[in-house]
């Protein structure tokens, strides 16, 4: 049955590994950057926003439930980012634009996690009599019929996504091991923050490998062992932290 409601796609902004295991964000942070999404050509109103956020890196893996702001910008030319709103996990000025085309505030309170160790927050924010209406410039998108835009974040609290999930291996420098990792951490399980599907980084520079460099995208989870879809192109060397560089994601709800 036709209406006049409709969802995006899941928005999965990116979370640089090595800023994440910087340490806690606080109110004002950028949380992550211009980000882009498509909805179908044409006005609408964008009436809320659903957001999932992983669980702290903690030992207890405490659910992160802090306010989130959302920035929208609305695309000028094809393949054209906004300028940068700044470093994530650090203060950043959002610079002024004719095409920042409104906000949506979530609010803390609005986050349920049904107080569980390890629980994705979730929190469901705006109203049916949101003002907030995107009309996208004709030229862009990536055909004649969807309308491209960008999403960026701004903390509102201390998340904080620092991880305990280090790799437990120890192969040559430059040498890509295989497809199932072994991890160990202070009473943190992997499938606390980690889930199939997850594009993992690493956040440190333990030996050769540098921070934020690619691990591999997540096939299982068990407790303390990770099995990627294919072999990491980065050698695995032991005291590596993993990192899902995705912890947020957003699907917003719109009326045409």
């Amino acid at each position: 049955m036709k209406t006049g409601y409709f969802n995006s796609s899941v928005i999965k902004p990116l979370v640089p590994a090595s800023l994440q295991h910087s340490g806690v964000f606080t109110a004002g942070d950028v949380l992550f950057d211009w980000t882009p999404f498509e909805i179908p050509r044409g006005t609408a109103r964008l009436i809320g926003a659903t957001v999932l956020v992983r669980p702290k890196g903690d030992a207890a893996a405490t659910p992160n439930v802090f306010g989130i702001d959302l920035l929208f910008h609305k695309d000028t030319a094809i393949s054209a980012t906004p300028t940068s709103i700044g470093t994530v996990n650090a203060p950043g000025p959002v610079l002024p634009s004719n095409d920042i085309v409104g906000t949506l505030s979530v609010e803390a309170t609005a986050f349920a996690t049904g107080g569980a160790t390890g629980s994705i927050a979730v929190a469901t924010s705006g109203s049916a009599d949101s003002c907030l209406i995107l009309e996208g410039n004709p030229t862009t998108g990536a055909n004649i019929g969807v309308d491209k835009y960008y999403v960026a974040g701004i903390a509102g609290g201390a998340h904080f996504f620092t991880s305990l999930n280090a790799i437990a291996e120890d192969t040559a420098a430059d040498n890509a091991a295989g497809v199932a990792i072994t991890t160990d951490g202070t009473s943190m399980k992997c499938g606390e923050s980690i889930m199939v599907g997850d594009v993992l980084h690493i956040g440190t520079t333990v030996g050769t490998p540098v921070a934020d460099s690619l691990i591999g995208t997540v096939a299982i989870v068990a407790d303390s062992l990770v099995t990627l879809e294919v072999a990491s192109p980065t050698a695995l060397v032991d005291g590596d932290i993993l990192y899902n560089i995705n912890p947020i994601r957003i699907i917003l709800h719109f009326q045409k």
